[in-house]
């Protein structure tokens, strides 16, 4: 048995790693999202490096 693995959409990645930078606290946005924190942090990771975002969405 295993798990399915699931497919984010990138506005739903962007709303998290949004979520994740104001709250200042991964795990919690990673609980309220039921996702794991460590993904929580590559997307934050990926997002401060520029890896993760739309041209109309870059700040």
């Amino acid at each position: 048995m295993y798990m399915k693995r699931r497919k984010h959409s990138k506005e739903f990645k962007l709303q998290v790693v949004k979520e994740a930078l104001e709250v200042g606290n991964k795990a919690l946005v990673a609980r309220r999202y039921e996702l794991s924190p460590n993904l929580v942090q590559r997307w934050v990771k990926a997002y401060e490096e520029g890896k993760l975002y739309t041209c109309n969405m870059k700040s």
